[in-house]
């Protein structure tokens, strides 16, 4: 039997900065999850979506990460590869917190503007909602951060034969990270992550996503360098 691999590659460059906070346990590497949405846009309209994000919903999540409420967050904008035109992410140490996060962050955006989620709907009116867990990568923040400020990423999302996808964690962990881990120690790569479906649709894994140290041109045809900036605690 013939088995069948698919994946979709996009390389996202952010918009607004993805602020991180370092998760770390005594015993063992932190595993965090991640909350994205995936966004189909009008492309005449998608930077009215961007302007939204860097004017209602950047400040609420940056105030976020610093009581605690998430450990990170990032507004992505397409580059290369598939349907979909921006991503937004937060990120949490357990799902617990992910969930709560959800419901608490939804509440701040709705006081703060209560037609920001609307109109962001009317520009980008089809979405995906994925869950993912990192299973392994790089230290600290280039594990879950798909990109920093004026940096690109480059993600694959894959459809997994799910009665073999530990194998590939696996394959991952054993052939992939240690060629990964010298790209970063090389500086040709500011870090990457290796991620496992937990909510969502078709694609089982994300990764291995690397983050590009050398930003796109911000003058080049595509326009779509990262603005921003980036917080660390």
């Amino acid at each position: 039997m013939t088995r069948r691999v698919m994946c979709a590659v996009l390389v996202l460059t952010i918009l607004a900065a993805p602020a991180v906070v370092r998760a770390q346990q005594d015993d063992e590497p932190a595993r965090p999850f991640v909350y994205a949405t995936y966004y189909q846009c009008d492309v005449a309209d998608q930077e009215l979506a961007d302007m939204i994000w860097k004017s209602v919903q950047a400040p609420i999540y940056d105030e976020a990460v610093d009581d605690k409420t998430i450990s990170g967050w990032g507004w992505l904008v397409h580059h290369t590869g598939g349907k979909w035109r921006r991503a937004s992410y937060f990120s949490a140490p357990t799902i617990e917190v992910l969930l709560a996060a959800q419901e608490i962050l939804g509440e701040r955006v709705q006081q703060a503007d209560p037609q920001a989620s609307a109109r962001l709907s009317r520009i980008c009116g089809a979405h995906d909602d994925y869950i993912w867990q990192l299973v392994t990568g790089s230290e600290g923040e280039g594990s879950l951060a798909v990109a920093q400020s004026g940096e690109a990423g480059v993600s694959q999302y894959m459809v997994c034969k799910m009665s073999e996808q530990e194998r590939a964690d696996e394959l991952v962990k054993e052939v992939f990270a240690p060629i990964y881990d010298g790209l970063v120690s090389d500086e040709k790569l500011s870090g990457w992550g290796w991620l496992q479906h937990s909510v969502g649709g078709e694609y089982r894994r994300r990764g291995p996503s690397g983050r590009l140290e050398r930003a796109l041109d911000p003058l080049s045809e595509s326009g779509l360098s990262g603005l921003g900036n980036v917080k660390r605690s």
